[in-house]
């Protein structure tokens, strides 16, 4: 709408798509940042694993998921065969093909107004007389295949059939459009076309109404924004909306680019897994075991690092031993009731009912307790998206307004990181 009523249609086209490949493609763009923290946050591993089992209902439930996703493939199939139908209903038509001007056009029999469509002008035989056509009408369609306008419309076309459902596309498309034919009549206009002449020729063609998608009619049905931008000049604010809309466009498309920080790949273990299996809950806990990870060993609760290996050194040089590194006498941090009620409280508040799938699902849940003991954040990495909300929703509100006794290192309090990993087996 800010751009649409200026003459800068090159400018207009690019900006648009632009827009629109960008809005598909941020999703998947990610930027990565080192993480800023004035902290040293510890990793524990020390958790005991538990088994959260889920009796299985033989009620059966609606399925509303599938019924949308069902309704989805529908609807994109069969405007994948209305575009199968245009299409082939373009190559299908009858006609002789000629070379003229170094362009290739086909006289079809079927009365239609011209029109073009990829690399081929289609017209009915009444437009080529003695072997001539309208030059303009010529000039107008050559603009359309030169400039690869078929193109554009194609890609809004399978956008269609992908995102039915975004109104914003079905918007794009007749912006898009109405953009086309502005080029297409630009460049007759800059021909020294008399612009009246010009546009009687248009009104001319308006009787024939008939339309073909995907193609671009030199009788396109917006005569009046075409006409009224035939005569519009140029603004002289042209390049301030320009770099304003291109400023826009860049911080909106920072805005939602997803921020990852470098940090957190390293929080990226495994653990003794929590294993949920499909509607009434029990528990079983799972003894504790032991595991040697990242060259830190586990003596009483506590993490001592091995000293490094000393390099390998010849015969006839002096080795200068490194001293080992200081012990660090760590301490994990304390839920209140001890971490059976954790564990108790987050199956409570975990609502598995929430969920439905087939197969096996999982996720890892990282819980961030400061140095004051107050848990500072709470957050799940895993592919299922529904999984790791119900799981995070599960563990805040299991540590809301609970404080913990702080971890410690050396003595002093300390912020860490616990690990949960979560497992979930639908039953068949």
């Amino acid at each position: 709408m800010f751009l649409q009523k200026e003459k800068m249609f090159w400018f207009n086209r690019f900006y648009l798509l632009t827009a629109l490949i960008f809005s598909y493609a941020i999703p998947f763009i990610k930027i990565t940042l080192p993480e800023t923290s004035s902290q040293k946050v510890l990793l524990i591993d020390q958790i005991p694993a538990q088994q959260l089992l889920r009796s299985s209902n033989n009620t059966s439930q609606f399925d509303w998921s599938s019924l949308l996703v069902i309704d989805y493939v529908l609807v994109s199939l069969i405007l994948m065969i209305k575009l199968v139908i245009a299409f082939k209903k373009i190559i299908s038509l009858r006609g002789i093909e000629i070379i003229y001007q170094n362009q290739k056009m086909k006289i079809i029999e079927k009365n239609l107004p011209p029109f073009s469509f990829l690399k081929t002008i289609y017209l009915n035989k009444k437009y080529f007389e003695n072997g001539k056509i309208d030059e303009r009408i010529f000039q107008h369609e050559k603009t359309h295949i030169a400039q690869k306008h078929s193109l554009d419309i194609l890609f809004l076309e399978i956008l269609k059939v992908i995102s039915w459902f975004n109104p914003a596309l079905y918007v794009y498309k007749k912006a898009m459009s109405d953009n086309h034919e502005f080029l297409a009549d630009d460049s007759i206009i800059l021909q020294n076309t008399d612009v009246k002449d010009y546009q009687r020729l248009i009104l001319s063609e308006m009787l024939q109404t008939q339309n073909i998608s995907l193609t671009h009619q030199f009788n396109y049905n917006n005569t009046k924004k075409r006409f009224i931008m035939m005569t519009t000049k140029k603004s002289k604010f042209e390049k301030a909306k320009k770099i304003l809309a291109a400023s826009a466009f860049a911080g909106l498309s920072t805005l939602f680019v997803q921020k990852v920080y470098a940090s957190e790949s390293k929080l990226e273990q495994h653990n003794a897994p929590i294993i949920m299996t499909s509607n009434s809950l029990k528990m079983d806990t799972i003894p504790q075991r032991a595991e040697v990870k990242n060259n830190v060993k586990f003596k009483n609760s506590k993490k001592v690092k091995t000293p490094p290996i000393p390099k390998e050194f010849k015969e006839n040089e002096s080795p200068i031993p490194s001293s080992p590194p200081p012990a660090r006498d760590l301490t994990n941090a304390e839920f209140p009731e001890g971490m059976n009620a954790l564990r108790l409280k987050f199956q409570n508040n975990f609502d598995a009912t929430t969920l439905t799938g087939q197969g096996t699902i999982k996720t890892m849940l990282y819980i961030s307790v400061d140095e004051n003991g107050k848990t500072s954040n709470v957050r799940a990495d895993g592919p299922n998206t529904a999984f790791n909300n119900e799981a995070v929703k599960a563990m805040k509100t299991s540590t809301d307004n609970v404080t913990w006794k702080p971890a410690t290192e050396n003595g002093k309090d300390a912020a860490t990181v616990f690990k949960f990993p979560l497992t979930m087996n639908f039953a068949q």
